[in-house]
Parts: C-alpha cells; structure tokens; sequence
C-alpha cells in the first residue's frame, strides 16, 4: 500500500508534464470574418483581414513579438456562406505599398525569428515545435465548401520608418505614400469565376513605432 501512496504522485507528475510540454506555442482567436472591422462581403463569401501589429497581440498569438524583428503577421479568415465551393491560395492575396508589391516571408524564416526570440527569453520550445505551429497557422491553398471558414496568417516584412522628410510633408498634409493595402481573389470551383476584394487599408508604423492606420483606395 505504501509503494502505491508513493506511485500515485510519480504518475501525476509525469501527466502534468506531459501536458505542459504539449502546450501551444501561442493561440490565435477563430473569429468569423464578417466580424472583424476589415471584412468585405460578395457573392456570399466574406473575407476578414486582422493586422497584428501591436506587441501584446503578437506575443499572445505567436508567444514572442515577432513585429520586434520588423514582421507583419496579417490574419485571413474567409467565410463561405454562399453555394458553390470556393478556392483560394496565398498567391491570391496581395500586398502593395504604392506601386511596389510586397512578397511574403517564407515560413523557415519566420520560423528562425521565432526561435532566435525563443532563445533571448530562454525559453523550450523546440525547433520542431515552432516549425509545427507555424506550419500550422500559416496560410495555404484550400478548397471551403458552403457554410465553412478557413484561417490562415500570412507574413510580411514591417515597412521602413518614416524619414525626417516624410515627417515634413506628414505635418504640412501632403501625402507621399498611401500606405500599405491588400487584395484577395477567390475563384469558384464549380465556375471558374474570381471574385476580388479589397483594397483593404492596412496600418503602418511611423518613426515613433506607433501604428496609423492607412485611409482611402
């Protein structure tokens, strides 16, 4: 009976770690896309885009600050509620700033950046267990049929700092750069037809490292 009393408390223990260790690396919200305040609906289908670029978000849904390093994580979430089955694919949605299109950041690097963050923090996650979570969250080519929705991030890298002339014609009302904005294309399966949306508005941070949002097409 004695050597049972002492078990008992081994195998908690060795449940209780294994359950840590299973911890996420961070945890993103499943909202719906026609709640959030970026969202557009056509044709039955809604897209939502959510811009994390605010320290506190990042390191809750990421678990490290990833817009410390100078990354952009922008949230896709697609709704379908019309009744035909979509398709859309990364390649569908694009960044721009101006004129000048803005590429993703492959997932290995966002990956190292993590895990560089990881390691000043002293903190255990894994190679391996970073590399799964961001697979996991980051966005891919999906079919949704009606009634379904699909979330994905898709990273960037954060615009450069205003300049002190920037700064001038900021303060005089000139506007020198619009910001930076995003489109998506969804394409029906059963048709072959695209339905764009956008532009959507994002916000960029100015020389103080505050976030403004961008306005206008």
């Amino acid at each position: 009976m004695a050597s049972l009393q002492r078990f008992v408390p081994i195998v908690v223990s060795l449940v209780l770690l294994g359950c840590a260790s299973s911890n996420p690396v961070g945890q993103i919200p499943n909202y719906h896309a026609d709640v959030y305040p970026l969202s557009e609906t056509q044709a039955g289908i809604t897209i939502g885009i959510d811009e994390i670029s605010s320290p506190e978000r990042a390191e809750r849904y990421f678990g490290t600050d990833l817009t410390r390093e100078g990354l952009v994580p922008v949230y896709v979430a697609l709704s379908n509620h019309g009744k035909q089955r979509v398709a859309v694919k990364p390649s569908d949605i694009l960044l721009y700033r101006g004129k000048d299109v803005v590429d993703p950041l492959p997932t290995p690097y966002v990956v190292a950046t993590s895990k560089r963050q990881h390691q000043q923090l002293q903190r255990t996650k894994s190679d391996k267990e970073l590399a799964k979570f961001f697979e996991t969250v980051a966005f891919k080519d999906t079919v949704l049929s009606p009634n379904e929705t699909y979330r994905g991030v898709i990273f960037f890298a954060a615009p450069p700092r205003k300049g002190a002339a920037d700064r001038l014609f900021s303060a005089l009302g000139v506007i020198r750069d619009a910001g930076s904005k995003m489109r998506v294309g969804v394409t029906s399966v059963d048709t072959g037809e695209r339905v764009r949306f956008g532009p959507f508005p994002l916000g960029a941070r100015d020389s103080a490292g505050f976030v403004s949002s961008s306005a206008g097409n």
